[in-house]
């Protein structure tokens, strides 16, 4: 009778170790999961929290105007093999919204993070951006992160999110100057009616 138990005791140990061993969204401090949160649905995000994460890249460019200019691969798993895809997605982002009274002309060092997971139907790989500056993540990120499917035929397919910016890009809020300064434009424009 012992047996059994010792087996289902042994086959439960052995499965944490392995679940103690694959890396998780939780496991890599340097992903700004606040901004992730707000790109993505709660249940969406409750299930990337604990899905194992295969690979990690990260793009830095710049921001000039709403486009994200001067991309560079920064970090990078799965031996390069998806750096091509994250300098695109990087490439195509756009960000609105990052003015201020004291920033006219709006420029900022970007990081667009790529996660890439494994699924049944192939890859998968999740984009966002944040803001890398003292403050980046505690902006007020609006938008949606881009998700694509590499699937089993070797072709990579968008899942389309809400409809924000042609569903490539965010727009983004910094405490009150920006709400001043959308306050003052909408003013004028109600004055010019």
């Amino acid at each position: 009778m012992k047996t059994p138990q010792t087996v289902i005791v042994l086959v439960a140990f052995i499965g944490s170790i392995f679940a103690a061993d694959a890396r998780t969204l939780t496991n890599i401090n340097a992903i700004p999961t606040r901004v992730l949160q707000r790109s993505i649905s709660p249940k969406f995000y409750k299930s990337l929290l604990i899905s194992p994460v295969e690979g990690w890249i990260v793009v830095r460019g710049q921001l000039v105007g709403t486009r994200v200019s001067g991309t560079k691969v920064i970090h990078s798993e799965l031996d390069g093999q998806y750096d091509a895809l994250a300098l695109r997605l990087t490439e195509e982002a756009r960000i609105a919204g990052f003015y201020s009274l004291d920033r006219l002309n709006p420029s900022a060092s970007v990081l667009v993070h790529v996660l890439v997971y494994k699924i049944a139907d192939g890859i998968m790989m999740l984009s966002f951006a944040n803001f890398d500056e003292p403050g980046g993540e505690q902006l007020e990120y609006f938008g949606c992160a881009r998700l694509a499917v590499l699937k089993n035929d070797g072709r990579w397919t968008e899942i389309k999110g809400p409809e924000s910016l042609q569903g490539k890009g965010w727009a983004v809020r910094k405490g009150m100057r920006n709400r001043l300064v959308l306050k003052m434009e909408q003013a004028v424009a109600s004055q010019r009616r």
